[in-house]
């Protein structure tokens, strides 16, 4: 099952839900852990991601449809519960692993949920939507998985019992979904619950205000950070090999918050590690970098891969979702050898022409997760749910 990127829209079209659809996320926490409401003033991406919501990621969805962020530990030890009440909880969950009963009703007013899955917290999360699907059967429920599926993979491997898991939390939603095209088949064949590709909201017309030409671009390769996954570091390795073709650019990587960096591989290259920023200025930072190399093979939406397209970088390395749609003529997965990765930095570095082309298409097609039409594909899809129901 399939939405497409750009549904037609006939004229008679009932929109979503009779009047405004009342949506919202649902995850089992938060850095926060409070509840948030999207507004018109201040939407995700202008928020503070430690003290209000993610400007990226979840975030999107909220403020594409307009409307909240609720995690499940808000609804059980928010500050709106009585204090004995919390304590109780509290040292029940230590003493069990499972939190003792609590209410649901705030989730009645949604006529929409959007509910997260997490490995960490699947158990509590599967607990919820039975009772979501026992008390609010009117509710149309979606799932979509955080982590990315090559990493949910290699868990179920180790665990077989997380797989089992993974299935009665799909089979819990009215319709389960993925943001990474190519693992949809994949999803499909553990669940006969309806499947469907549905791209990742992401605030375009925000994001490419940064666009910036080729000829605006410092000589930059930047690689990608997270040195713990499996590839990742074969990135140092085409950038150090392109930094000897090219020797007026520079390497920079950035040291992400709680993991350790590994840099062998640049050993006698020219770089610098940057600390982490905030989306804002990642994105700033992005928008001067004239290539970024990112050989993440687990199969994720591919964040990275859609900032650059927002701001005119070219990107490669990575089987992200956004790379085969935002850069398909620049395609790698964990088959594709150095010396391949090399040669496309080399005809993106040595031609600008051919740069502008690349980085164009993938601006252009960027369009496409903007929130409107995540909205309208949203709607479409809640449709199509409720003629089965």
């Amino acid at each position: 099952m399939t939405i497409p990127l750009t549904p037609p829209l006939s004229p008679s079209r009932e929109r979503a839900i009779e009047g405004n659809m009342k949506f919202a996320v649902v995850e089992y926490s938060s850095k926060t852990k409070k509840i948030w409401r999207h507004t018109e003033k201040r939407p995700n991406y202008l928020c503070d991601p430690i003290h209000e919501i993610d400007p990226t990621s979840f975030g999107c969805y909220v403020s594409a449809f307009e409307g909240e962020h609720v995690p499940l530990v808000s609804l059980i030890t928010g500050t709106q519960v009585f204090l004995p009440l919390r304590i109780y909880r509290k040292i029940m969950k230590r003493i069990t692993g499972a939190w003792p009963t609590y209410s649901i009703s705030y989730l009645q007013q949604f006529d929409v949920l959007l509910v997260v899955y997490q490995i960490s917290d699947g158990h509590e999360m599967v607990a919820l939507l039975q009772r979501l699907r026992a008390e609010h059967p009117s509710q149309i429920i979606i799932g979509v998985p955080t982590q990315p599926y090559g990493i949910l993979r290699e868990y179920w491997d180790k665990t077989p019992e997380a797989l089992t898991e993974m299935r009665e939390f799909i089979r819990a939603c009215h319709t389960f979904i993925t943001i990474v095209k190519r693992t949809l088949p994949k999803w499909e064949r553990i669940s006969r619950t309806p499947m469907l590709y549905m791209p990742q909201p992401y605030p375009t017309a925000f994001a490419s205000r940064m666009f910036r030409e080729r000829d605006q671009k410092s000589n930059i390769i930047f690689v990608a950070g997270v040195t713990g996954r499996d590839n990742i570091i074969k990135g140092q390795i085409v950038a150090a090999q392109l930094q000897k073709k090219f020797p007026a650019y520079r390497i920079q990587m950035a040291q992400v918050e709680g993991m350790d960096l590994d840099v062998k591989n640049l050993s006698g290259s020219t770089y610098d590690v940057l600390p982490f920023q905030p989306w804002q200025e990642h994105l700033a930072m992005l928008s001067r970098v004239a290539l970024v190399i990112n050989t993440d093979y687990t199969e994720t939406r591919g964040r990275v891969q859609a900032d650059c397209a927002a701001v005119g970088t070219v990107s490669i390395g990575a089987n992200s979702d956004a790379q085969e749609d935002l850069f398909p003529k620049l395609p790698a997965d964990r088959n594709t050898s150095t010396a391949q990765l090399v040669l496309q930095g080399e005809q993106l570095l040595g031609d600008t022409s051919y740069y502008s082309e690349i980085a164009r298409t993938a601006q252009q097609r960027l369009a496409q997760y903007d929130y409107e039409p995540s909205k309208e594909r949203m709607e479409e899809l809640v449709q199509a749910i409720k003629m089965t129901l």
